[in-house]
């Protein structure tokens, strides 16, 4: 089974993608599949949709709330993965 099966990211409006995210102190590391960098973008920088988001990877489940400003979003892995950043705000 592939493994990027496992884990979804939900935002705000019900927007389902293929990935995982990952809380510091101050940021919010988002790592997407099945995506293109536009698309990614696109969504990561729209407040009410990321203001919460809501994941799940391999079962366990995590809610963050309030990240609300796009600091980056850069290609990765030849295309194959989107990563962004977010910070509250």
């Amino acid at each position: 089974m592939n493994e990027k099966m496992n884990e979804k990211l939900t935002l705000n409006d019900g927007t389902e993608l293929v990935g995982h995210m990952i809380e510091t102190d101050s940021r919010l590391f988002v790592y997407l599949y099945e995506i293109t960098l536009a698309a990614a973008f696109e969504l990561l920088n729209d407040p009410e949709k990321t203001k919460v988001i809501k994941g799940e990877r391999y079962g366990e489940k995590q809610t963050v709330r309030g990240y609300k400003h796009l600091c980056s979003v850069s290609e990765e892995m030849g295309g194959q993965m989107i990563s962004g950043s977010l910070k509250k705000g």
